[in-house]
């Protein structure tokens, strides 16, 4: 008689608008499945999920306009050389380059292509060319000595922290004439 209840209460489970009948759709029915085992809660990576559109029925997936698909001839193609030795190369050619404008400069023979190399790091603000420019406008290594412009570039040696920069500028200052002093008042 208990077994013939049971079959009963499960059949009119089955058949009932209760808990089991409620859900139209498989995912309903995982969330139902999932509420009961979790006491109620439906925890966020089964709310998260979307419903997957697996009958298609009016429903379509949204197309890119045509004006707005690539061709081939479009798409960057993909190399498969590793670059990093490349760049590897091109820092330590710019690094020999360097050294050898230094070495013009103590040298003594400085051309256009070691001044424009100069110049190029003075706009990166490079320390090391804010020194040997200074000292190059001082000596006129290079260029014609101007004791205005080295001062000028000591000054900003010394704001960079370069050691005896300050002292430097002292010097080229009580080596400077009256007028060249004046060019400094508006600096």
């Amino acid at each position: 008689m208990k077994r013939q209840l049971a079959v009963i209460f499960f059949a009119l489970s089955l058949f009932s608008p209760g808990s089991f009948a409620r859900a139209s759709s498989l995912d309903e029915l995982y969330r139902d499945i999932i509420r009961s085992d979790n006491e109620g809660y439906l925890p966020l990576f089964v709310k998260n999920r979307k419903k997957p559109d697996i009958l298609g029925g009016e429903q379509t997936m949204p197309q890119a306009p045509s004006s707005e698909k690539k061709s081939v001839e479009d798409v960057a193609p993909v190399s498969l050389i590793n670059p990093i030795p490349a760049r590897e190369a091109a820092v330590k050619a710019k690094q020999l380059k360097w050294e050898q404008t230094l070495r013009a400069v103590e040298q003594n023979r400085v051309t256009p292509l070691e001044l424009d190399e100069i110049r190029y790091r003075l706009s990166l603000n490079d320390p090391k060319a804010i020194e040997v420019m200074a000292w190059m406008y001082t000596k006129g290594v290079g260029v014609q000595v101007n004791y205005v412009e080295a001062y000028k570039l000591y000054q900003k040696a010394a704001a960079l922290n370069i050691p005896h920069a300050h002292e430097n500028a002292l010097l080229l200052f009580r080596a400077m004439n009256e007028d060249q002093r004046n060019l400094l008042k508006g600096y």
